[in-house]
C-alpha cells in the first residue's frame, strides 16, 4: 500500500508543478517500499538520492514560477525548500556513514517527516501561490521552459 496518494485537491494549477508533486510522491512511496526490506539498503540509498535530486529540481522550477508571477511569499517559500533539502542531505550523510544503523531512522522518522512535510507544503504553502500562478501566462511559460541546469543548489 502506498504511503501517500495524489489527489486533485493537491493541484496548484500549473500542470508541470503538479507532475513534479506526483513524482515526489512516487519517489517517497518507493522509499517506503525499499525500507520495508532490510536487504534493500542499496535501493534505500538510491531512493534517498533520487528524492534529494528531484526535490532540488522541483523547488528550483517552482521558485521560477513564483518569481514569474510575482508571488510575495517567495522568500519564506525558499527558506522552506532549503530546510527540506538540508534535512534530506543530513539523512543521506547519516545513511552513508552507517547504513545498517540508519535504516531504522529512515524507515520511521524520515517517512513520517516526508509525509507530513509534503502534505503540508503542497496543501497549504504551495496552494498560496495557485491564484497568482494559474492565471499568469508568464508563470506557465516559466514552468514549461525550466531546465535542470537552472537548479540553484550545487553538489
Amino acid at each position: 500500500m502506498a504511503l501517500m496518494q495524489w489527489s486533485e485537491k493537491m493541484s496548484v494549477g500549473v500542470p508541470e508543478l503538479d507532475a513534479d508533486h506526483k513524482e515526489l510522491i512516487r519517489i517517497i512511496n518507493q522509499l517506503a517500499m525499499d525500507t520495508s526490506d532490510r536487504n534493500r539498503l542499496g535501493a534505500v540509498r538510491q531512493s534517498l538520492f533520487a528524492l534529494l535530486r528531484y526535490a532540488e529540481f522541483h523547488f528550483a522550477r517552482e521558485e521560477k514560477v513564483m518569481t514569474a508571477c510575482g508571488f510575495p511569499g517567495i522568500e519564506e517559500h525558499k527558506r522552506a525548500h532549503r530546510g527540506f533539502v538540508a534535512r534530506i542531505r543530513a539523512l543521506n550523510h547519516k545513511f552513508d556513514a552507517d547504513p545498517d544503523g540508519s535504516a531504522e531512522i529512515v524507515n520511521g522518522d524520515l517517512l513520517r517527516f516526508l509525509q507530513d512535510w509534503l502534505n503540508h507544503h503542497i496543501l497549504i504553502e504551495d496552494k498560496a501561490y495557485r491564484a497568482a500562478a494559474e492565471a499568469n501566462p508568464e508563470a506557465r511559460k516559466a514552468a514549461k521552459a525550466f531546465k535542470a541546469t537552472e537548479i540553484w543548489w550545487s553538489g
